[in-house]
């Protein structure tokens, strides 16, 4: 019989996730974790997914891990007061939890519009010398404006993630353009030809187009950096690690899901800018991304955790590209940055149980 441990914190995942963990098959999330540090700071997990969770009963059927077995064992509990989500995707039933836990579920359910997030940012003047040049749309006009200022410029849609669906454009002179993406080398348009592609691009979602970055290289692949920053013990915000993604040769993705690699930030800050203090351009990515998860929290008290991609030009200042509200944590395993690692678990554990001590969320939905 399993018997219940008093500060119980869920983790919400996806449900083909945690179908995966409790069958030990490996997926992105290291389960295990959660409960190294639950049991180092003495607060009890618990996994489930949305079909666990049933807001009438007030419960959630998830999964637990008994040491002594060795193996995850379902269980049955009232909904934990603070909730460590891991998904995406946004639910009535999810809305419902979320005003019901407050400050208790996080990540909230928040809109990733890009276009939107680089609004919110805008309005900090500290950010503003740090943010690309972003305009709404994609059709050709708005394109051959935007080269009136910039020599090369990306596409990305306004929602999405891990690189999909980004183009970049650079202007090459004499009405030519030369078109990349994950799936193509290199393409050279003419004016014309780029407006008919952007006018059958746009028909079909929505896009905005971004001030490209000449980013700082490593070993001749750009790179760019993912920084871990989440709220821990004492509830504030501070950096849980930062790691360098750096391009396959010849390409423009940086995202380990197109081939990229995660190599330790100090090394490639090191090589990139041999004249420069490594610690002293690490304080101004840590400060960039601390100031971004500050703004964003304004709009979204729950927001807790977050997976910020900075990228640093050829001069050394450091550029706002990305922020990713499920930091999926694996690029620091991938460089070897294990510390940095178990960072990205353990404080966010370590805020659940603050929020246990400070608050007195309500669990009755």
């Amino acid at each position: 019989m399993f018997h219940l441990i008093k500060h119980s914190v869920g983790i919400l995942l996806a449900r083909p996730v945690l179908k995966r963990i409790v069958s030990k098959k490996p997926t992105h999330e290291r389960a295990e974790l959660y409960f190294e540090c639950g049991n180092r700071i003495g607060i009890s997990p618990i996994l489930f997914d949305l079909r666990g969770l049933d807001l009438q009963q007030g419960q959630v059927s998830g999964f637990v891990w008994d040491p002594s077995e060795k193996r995850y064992i379902r269980a049955v509990q009232p909904i934990p007061p603070v909730i460590h989500k891991r998904i995406l995707s946004t639910s009535p039933k999810l809305a419902t939890l979320s005003r019901h836990l407050g400050k208790g579920l996080f990540n909230p359910p928040i809109n990733r519009n890009k276009w939107r997030i680089h609004h919110l940012l805008q309005q900090n003047a500290r950010l503003r010398p740090h943010l690309p040049d972003t305009r709404q749309g994609c059709d050709g006009d708005s394109v051959l404006k935007m080269f009136q200022r910039h020599p090369a410029i990306f596409i990305k849609p306004v929602c999405g993630s891990l690189g999909h669906d980004i183009l970049k454009i650079e202007a090459m002179g004499e009405g030519q353009y030369l078109l990349q993406s994950h799936q193509r080398k290199g393409q050279t348009l003419s004016e014309d030809q780029l407006k008919r592609l952007l006018a059958k691009k746009s028909s079909k979602r929505g896009y905005l187009l971004q001030q490209g970055i000449p980013l700082a290289n490593y070993h001749g692949s750009p790179f760019d950096l993912r920084v871990s920053v989440q709220k821990g013990a004492e509830g504030r915000w501070q950096l849980s690690g930062v790691v360098a993604k750096v391009a396959p040769p010849r390409g423009m993705m940086t995202n380990l899901s197109r081939n990229g690699k995660a190599v330790p930030a100090r090394s490639v800050l090191s090589h990139a800018f041999p004249d420069k203090n490594p610690e002293e351009l690490l304080k101004k990515i840590g400060s960039l991304a601390l100031d971004v998860c500050q703004t964003l929290e304004a709009s979204h008290p729950a927001f807790a955790d977050a997976g910020l991609d900075i990228g640093v030009d050829e001069k050394g200042k450091p550029w706002f590209i990305e922020v990713n509200f499920r930091d999926l944590r694996y690029s620091f395993h991938s460089a070897g940055e294990y510390r940095l690692f178990q960072n990205t678990y353990f404080h966010p554990m370590c805020y659940a149980k603050f929020l246990l001590s400070s608050q007195q969320p309500n669990p009755a939905v």
